[in-house]
């Protein structure tokens, strides 16, 4: 505070910072995630309605082997360690999308 204060005179003396430049806001419309997920929920449940009651336990056997692997997914992506209520969340989510898209 004090080296502020002593040094008061020579900062009134600067020149005054040049204005932002206004960014106009872009015309094209970006999605959200959301959205994002919605859509591809929807073409994936489209796609697995043609699929035989097989596949989809073979799709469903896979997604179990992946959840297992989300953690290690989540620390190379550069996200740290998962706490447990996290990685639980999840695997919560990703089972029931997975059961809403086979059903």
């Amino acid at each position: 505070m004090d080296l502020i204060i002593e040094n008061v005179d020579s900062f009134k003396a600067m020149a005054p910072r040049t204005p932002q430049p206004v960014l106009e806001p872009s015309t094209a419309h970006y999605y959200d995630s959301f959205c994002e997920n919605i859509a591809l929920k929807v073409v994936l449940k489209v796609l697995l309605s043609s699929v035989d009651k097989i596949v989809k336990v073979q799709i469903a056997n896979k997604v179990e082997q992946e959840i297992a692997q989300i953690e290690q997914q989540v620390i190379r992506a550069g996200g740290g360690p998962v706490a447990p209520d996290d990685l639980a969340q999840m695997t919560h989510y990703v089972r029931r999308t997975v059961s809403d898209l086979l059903n």
